[in-house]
């Protein structure tokens, strides 16, 4: 098997059999908005006696608690059926949502695709590693990034009463009621004036995104983009 698609808009797929093992490398956007394409992908790789999976992680810019569950379920098959998933080469964006949420602690990680396929964590799982993934976790000023682009008060107005009126959607994905106290601030800060507030508002929910994961909900997964997109627009070329 070699193959390549795109699993939703946002996130390509390629995947490659090797000594039995199934190496799907995906690039681009792991998140609510292409969870149920990739489960249904991922799983279609499985079956008894061919369910071993090693996930490339390396191309991955984005990702929220809700793909990374994605990951923790098919592992959870893959062993029903006597295989496994490991996840190599993660990026640091999914290493540090995997500290976060504490699913490091239920998904297989190694350095390589090659250590994944031989299950050779080598010295780099030792205190070391720790260190480097809670850096990587909690990135300190000279990891920061480049200068956060402000949002477009009028996209971001846009974005947060649209996310709004799915309310009942949102609620319906999340039984825990763990986002509750984030729609209701973006609710206080949407009908006032502050846009300082409602962007503080509106990061303050996608921060939840990244902790927790809602049942997939097309509403939800579409309002969220746009959400995201709003706050982190892409970078301005400056005028020549």
């Amino acid at each position: 098997m070699n193959s390549a698609t795109t699993v939703h808009r946002g996130l390509d797929l390629s995947a490659q059999s090797e000594s039995g093992i199934t190496i799907a490398e995906l690039a681009g956007e792991l998140d609510i908005a292409n969870a149920p394409a990739l489960r249904e992908q991922l799983l279609s790789f499985l079956r008894p006696g061919s369910s071993r999976l090693v996930i490339d992680l390396s191309k991955v810019s984005f990702c929220d608690a809700t793909g990374l569950a994605v990951l923790v379920s098919t592992a959870r098959r893959a062993g029903l059926l006597g295989g496994f998933l490991r996840l190599a080469a993660v990026s640091p964006q999914v290493a540090q949502v995997l500290e976060i949420t504490g699913l490091h602690r239920h998904l297989a990680n190694f350095p390589t695709v090659h250590a994944a396929s031989t299950g050779a964590r080598g010295a780099r799982y030792g205190k070391a590693a720790a260190a480097e993934r809670a850096a990587m976790a909690h990135p300190g000023p000279a990891n920061a990034g480049p200068p956060r682009v402000p949002a477009d008060a009028g996209e971001l107005r846009g974005a947060a009463a649209a996310l709004l009126s799915c309310a009942d959607a949102w609620h319906d994905a999340d039984p825990s009621r763990r986002f509750t106290p984030a729609l209701r601030a973006m609710a206080r800060a949407r009908h006032g004036t502050d846009d300082d507030a409602l962007d503080t508002a509106a990061r303050s929910l996608l921060s939840a995104l990244g902790r927790h994961p809602l049942t997939s909900s097309p509403a939800v997964a579409a309002t969220a983009t746009r959400l995201r997109q709003a706050v982190n627009p892409a970078p301005r070329l400056a005028a020549t």
